[in-house]
């Protein structure tokens, strides 16, 4: 299982373009599969592109555990070359050191190579590489200079590293740019990062050592076999997944769980559709509030109160939380009518809730026993300026929740929750 884990110390160092581009370049070689380091949603999406369809597995020790990280692992990256793994923010953030991708790194036996962004340092780069290096002993095996300005820029960068390969650097481009909004990168459904991968792509094999890159995979230590059998329905039911500009924060391994019991039926809420008689409906995260007067409109808010009225297992996560409300207040200051299950009302725009949550159940659910603890989280701006809900499903232990410490909402067997989930770590779920 050769295999390597991009890391930095921080965030908006490149791991995200130069990781996609480094798959782009080796899948022209080799088979790739692409991991995520954490709750990610939408880094997994150019990885996929950047693959050429492949998708993007996380890896989420707070969440998972370090045995489902494992089994993921090793199950994913059966059948191929090699398994390129994106850390998340700094090497050695997470819960203090716990959680974090130098964890990843240490669990995962995965060697690292860090991505060090050189646009406003020079010889600085050699003490950031010893420090992050010495800090907790980290298995960094190499070493690429992000934005680097001129072959003299470089050699001052590359001077100043001792006991770690640099591997290259990538030269500063003006087409190495994808852009931003309140939740991160542009998702791959609103803009095609096409361009900036195959340009980055083109530039590692110019400017960084490949075959070293594979040197290093392959130095990889072993790990244990896994037994992936698993289970199929013999008689599979229908699970109706919302997905679309508006709905698209979802795990690949997440579908492939249900996909164990059901059969997968896409559907779109910005284009009005439906999915006749479905066993489940899964409503993830993304952007509703970016496409308020399109889902006001749309036929698919009353098919799903239909549907839900009915009885049908529900489970709207986040922005689906949003889509189940009464009404969503936009960034104009409008209020906009949305599926009108719970008796929530939303506000698009506030600050940024972000972290890791871990929920007491205090009622039986689709997810949960009563008692039972589980771990999701949280990833917004929105949040409720009309609770009339008096009774929830989880109580945080960690975490922000919909009101007071309080997450989940239910209305027959519909859930709407702000936690997201990762189906591998439930105990007693419905899938």
């Amino acid at each position: 299982m050769p295999r390597i884990l991009i890391s930095s110390d921080r965030s908006d160092s490149g791991k995200t373009l130069i990781s996609s581009g480094l798959m782009r370049a080796l899948s022209k070689r080799i088979k790739v599969r692409p991991f995520k380091a954490g709750p990610d949603f939408i880094d997994t999406g150019y990885h996929k592109i950047a693959t050429r369809g492949i998708p993007s597995i996380n890896l989420d020790l707070f969440i998972m555990g370090k045995e489902h990280v494992i089994n993921s692992l090793i199950k994913y990256s059966k059948g191929y070359d090699i398994s390129i793994i994106e850390g998340v923010m700094g090497l050695y953030d997470g819960i203090g050191l716990d959680y974090s991708t130098y964890q990843l790194s240490e669990i995962t036996k995965t060697p690292i190579i860090l991505i060090i962004n050189c646009e406003n340092i020079g010889s600085t780069a050699g003490a950031i590489i010893k420090g992050l290096k010495d800090y907790g002993n980290a298995k960094i095996a190499g070493v690429i200079f992000n934005k680097i300005s001129s072959e003299g820029h470089f050699n001052y960068c590359k001077s100043s590293v001792k006991d770690t390969e640099v591997l290259g650097y990538i030269p500063f481009s003006k087409d190495v740019v994808v852009p931003s909004r309140h939740l991160g990168l542009y998702t791959t459904e609103d803009y095609s990062p096409e361009k900036a991968i195959d340009t980055i792509s083109k530039l590692l094999e110019e400017y960084v050592d490949i075959d070293k890159i594979m040197g290093i995979a392959n130095s990889a230590e072993d790990l244990p076999e896994v037994n992936d059998l698993e289970i199929q329905d013999t008689e599979k039911k229908v699970a109706a997944i919302a997905y679309d500009a508006a709905f698209n924060f979802y795990y690949q391994e997440n579908i492939d769980i249900l996909k164990r019991k059901f059969q997968i039926k896409f559907f779109s809420p910005l284009n009005g559709e439906t999915v006749e008689d479905p066993d489940l409906i899964y409503i993830g995260g993304g952007y509703p509030e970016l496409y308020l007067k399109e889902l006001e409109s749309s036929i698919t808010s009353s098919w799903i109160k239909k549907e839900s009225y009915k009885g049908t297992k529900i489970l709207a996560e986040c922005g689906g939380l949003m889509y189940t409300s009464k009404y969503i207040i936009g960034f104009d200051g409008k209020k906009y009518k949305m599926s009108n299950i719970f008796d929530l009302g939303i506000s698009a725009k506030g600050k940024l809730t972000i972290g890791y949550t871990e929920l007491l159940t205090l009622e039986d659910s689709i997810l949960s026993k009563k008692g039972e603890k589980i771990r999701g989280h949280e990833f917004h701006i929105s949040f409720p300026v009309e609770v009339n809900e008096e009774k929830f499903i989880f109580k945080n232990i960690r975490g922000k929740g919909i009101k007071d410490g309080y997450d989940g909402v239910k209305v027959q067997e519909t859930l709407a929750t702000y936690t997201h989930f990762h189906f591998a770590s439930l105990q007693s779920s419905a899938f």
